[in-house]
């Protein structure tokens, strides 16, 4: 066999394995992103953002995702086409944080800042603005000490 032919078999190759993740995770991303709609349609805006809560999984159920697993799938992507519903997903946090009350977004930070840290300066920050256009300054207070000593390297303990 030349060596342009098996330049070009180990080309295909590549490229078919490379399309096959690629629809694989596509596929897996798109039922999460579906899952994630529907839980903010029902107001689940927690579960549509995080996604299931793992905790609460039974070893034959399958895991559904939410806006943040569709997020981190294709972030890493080196090559190729982030679908559509990627970019929609991104935009989720900021829209979603905020419909959460006070006691929502105490919850958030006291189950994820254990589990899963990623949404908790924001939402940290958010509780934070929130206490200070209340007037509650021992919740704001309490808040900005917990950006600073939890995530002192965070942008959102700088502020």
């Amino acid at each position: 066999m030349s060596n342009v032919k098996k330049i070009a078999l180990l080309l295909l190759v590549v490229v078919i394995a490379y399309w096959s993740a690629w629809g694989k995770t596509y596929f897996l991303t798109k039922s999460y992103f579906d899952y994630a709609v529907a839980q903010e349609a029902q107001g689940a805006y927690v579960e549509a953002l995080k996604g299931m809560n793992k905790l609460e999984l039974r070893i034959e159920e399958p895991y559904l995702g939410g806006y943040q697993q569709v997020i981190e799938a294709w972030d890493n992507t080196a090559f190729g086409v982030r679908p559509r519903f990627y970019y929609e997903a991104m935009d989720a946090p900021e829209r979603l944080l905020p419909q959460l009350d006070a006691d929502t977004l105490y919850e958030f930070i006291d189950v994820y800042v254990q589990l899963d840290v990623r949404y908790v300066p924001e939402v940290a920050h958010l509780l934070m603005n929130k206490a200070a256009e209340q007037g509650d300054t021992a919740v704001e207070e309490e808040m900005r000490d917990f950006l600073v000593h939890a995530f002192p390297d965070h942008k959102l303990a700088q502020l």
